[in-house]
């Protein structure tokens, strides 16, 4: 089975239908034009008629034969070759053998004085088309701005052919304008994303915002749309418009995870810290979002910038539970101290500097220091006093909390 026409050879098919009805009519048995004789010799009228039926009975070969027997005997006539060469093309382009119809089209176009201007404009338009297929871009737009001299009221088509043409040379600033063009004539989904692109490539933030939200009207269930008007936004570092983009698109469509945390940081960017708490839990609960290390971490930072540390502590326990990151359990060890729960801020402050991988471990042994301290435990908080005046940022506070240790001790001993 032939495998299905493409839109620029169903285009160039029904042209082949209307050029045998040309022939037809200017046949040796019909009027001739008064100001220029387009008629065909009988043999040439025969040979025409039958190549159109073999190759409507997909007898392709028979009708080039039939074509190409008959070029020797009418080499007087260039009107006439250059009928033989136009249904050439359009047998190659049925065959889906592109490189042989260019090569006919382009024979056509040389005896172009002796066919009807409206005949030679449907060529360079097919040439441009199929040029543009054949990826040979370069050579297709010569072609077109030759089409579009003659041509007075340009179809939709033409104009976004043109377009296509100048994206494709990566000619962004002369491929905008007939695409607008293009698009006010005949509004198509696909043209507007090429017209977005086009303003994607140039950086142009702005324009393609206002391209975007023209789609976003249409076709608002489309996703991509409002993670693209997102992304622009956020280009346009326009954090606000970001979110209520974002937030918009949380009630037309369907969010995935990464859509959502994002969301949850551009509350927090935006300073509201208890939206993005919420968000983040209520989609933990409908397991839209992961209870892991990382998402427990945002869900903390949320409720810390909320000031609520009784809910930091607990989502980054939990956070920490799942991790060897003993920054966690730093963190978990500075609130418990805020809080004077001493002895569970001691705790906490211990698992951090066994995990190992701190980046200020003094940090650490001066706070075991100071919890001990207030829990009457001097024996601890002296060992971590010790270990914090090794280091050079917390060598002078260790040094003076080592010295009130002493004499909270002697006045033990004196008591």
């Amino acid at each position: 089975m032939r495998e299905k026409k493409t839109f620029i050879e169903r285009q160039l098919n029904a042209c082949y239908l209307l050029f045998v009805l040309a022939t037809l009519l200017f046949s040796p048995f019909a009027n001739a034009e008064k100001k220029k004789n387009y008629s065909v010799s009988q043999g040439t009228y025969k040979v025409l008629t039958k190549s159109r039926k073999l190759s409507g009975e997909s007898r392709y070969l028979e009708a080039i034969t039939a074509l190409n027997k008959q070029l020797p005997k009418i080499t007087k006539s260039r009107y006439e070759v250059a009928l033989i060469h136009q249904h050439l093309a359009y047998i190659y382009l049925e065959k889906n053998q592109h490189n042989k119809a260019l090569i006919e089209l382009q024979k056509t176009l040389q005896d172009s004085d002796t066919l009807p201007p409206k005949s030679v404009q449907d060529l360079r338009y097919n040439l441009a088309q199929v040029y543009m297929q054949t990826e040979q871009y370069s050579k297709a737009l010569p072609v077109l701005e030759q089409w579009f001299l003659q041509e007075k009221k340009p179809k939709a088509d033409a104009w976004y052919l043109k377009s296509l043409a100048y994206y494709k040379l990566e000619q962004f600033s002369s491929a905008a304008s007939p695409l607008k063009k293009a698009i006010a004539l005949s509004p198509h989904e696909n043209w507007s994303v090429l017209l977005l692109s086009i303003h994607l490539e140039q950086k142009h933030y702005r324009q393609a915002a206002t391209v975007l939200n023209r789609l976003l009207d249409l076709y608002p269930q489309k996703k991509k749309y409002w993670m693209h008007l997102t992304d622009v936004h956020l280009m346009l570092k326009d954090y606000t418009k970001a979110l209520a983009t974002l937030k918009l698109a949380s009630h037309s469509v369907t969010l995935e995870e990464k859509d959502i945390l994002r969301l949850a940081q551009l509350y927090l960017h935006k300073n509201i810290p208890y939206s993005a708490a919420e968000l983040l839990l209520i989609n933990m609960q409908k397991k839209k979002v992961k209870t892991n290390a990382t998402n427990l971490e945002l869900l903390a930072n949320s409720w810390a910038m909320a000031r609520e540390h009784k809910k930091e502590l607990k989502y980054l326990q939990k956070a920490a539970g799942m991790t060897n990151d003993g920054q966690l359990y730093q963190r978990c060890g500075q609130i418990l101290l805020q809080m004077e729960r001493w002895n569970e801020a001691i705790i906490q402050l211990k698992k951090a500097l066994s995990k190992g991988n701190l980046k200020q471990p003094q940090q650490s042994y001066l706070l075991i220091g100071i919890a001990a301290y207030n829990a009457n435990k001097f024996k601890t908080s002296s060992w971590a006093f010790t270990q914090a005046s090794k280091y050079k940022k917390t060598k002078k506070q260790a040094e003076r909390w080592l010295q009130q240790i002493k004499q909270s001790s002697q006045k033990i001993e004196q008591s």
